[in-house]
């Protein structure tokens, strides 16, 4: 049963005691501000059969894309980043996908779960907002859109990128936050655009395809400039554009947490 989490709990808990919450299903919820300082990860877990293919296009689109963790066939347990986890269990929501469609939104993947399954952790940006808020960057996390990019294809896997949105206040927080991105690669790195929605396909940035949280003010103040990054949910888009058979997601916006930090991750 779900159980109810002060904001002040979530960023002081240890990632093993989120995950515990999680997998017994006392968190369900968003868990973009959790366990202060700590990586986070996306999930995208695929048959062996076509697990190379995946690398191949992880590794053609780094910015949406950033490998950290791969599992052998059939273990749920990521080796590197939190080898006590199991993802079929420790995130509190997840999707399955099915010949192209979302078949199923759940708390506990395990009834999914198969010998061939091969589980990829993809580095998260909300690792960075520690990093962020650390430096005075005054921001705003939207949410994330499926952008008109078309990510580079590998084998059956093709589509959108779907990006994230942060606007931050001013110019000086605006290089700051490039600066700052930059240095961590494995969570997605620099941004992919800066300035006007419009020219990479987002049409409402108050709207987004997947907001960050149940609120989105609906209007920007005038020197607030819109900074986008590439997203993890991309493998989701490409689930549905590809048509494949059969991937198992985190559900947008609520991602594995990691035993690394995020500044273990940073680009030195």
């Amino acid at each position: 049963m779900e159980r109810k989490f002060s904001n002040e709990e979530l960023e002081a808990m240890d990632p093993e005691d989120f995950r515990s919450i999680a997998r017994r299903g006392e968190w369900t919820g968003f868990d973009l501000n959790v366990c202060r300082g700590y990586a986070q990860a996306n999930l995208a877990i695929v048959p062996k059969d076509y697990a190379f293919e995946f690398l191949l296009f992880c590794q053609r689109n780094p910015s949406p894309c950033p490998v950290i963790d791969v599992t052998d066939p059939g273990d749920p347990h990521p080796k590197l980043m939190a080898p006590d986890a199991d993802l079929r269990t420790d995130l509190p929501r997840y999707r399955i996908y099915q010949n192209g469609e979302l078949i199923d939104e759940l708390t506990d993947v395990t009834k999914y779960w198969r010998d061939d399954l091969v589980a990829f952790l993809i580095g998260c940006s909300a690792s960075f907002d520690w990093s962020l808020r650390a430096a005075n960057v005054q921001f705003r996390l939207i949410g994330a859109y499926a952008s008109n990019i078309q990510c580079v294809p590998a084998g059956r896997f093709h589509g959108p990128m779907v990006i994230s949105c942060r606007v931050v206040k001013n110019g000086h927080d605006a290089v700051r936050a490039v600066q700052i991105s930059s240095r961590l690669l494995k969570v997605h790195g620099p941004p992919v655009h800066i300035g006007d929605p419009a020219i990479v396909g987002i049409k409402d940035l108050y709207h987004p395809e997947f907001p960050a949280s149940s609120y989105v003010a609906p209007h920007r103040e005038p020197s607030e400039i819109p900074i986008f990054w590439g997203c993890g949910v991309t493998p989701q888009k490409v689930a549905l554009e590809s048509k494949l058979p059969f991937m198992i997601t985190h559900s947008p916006s609520h991602m594995f947490v990691t035993d690394r930090l995020g500044e273990e991750l940073a680009f030195i």
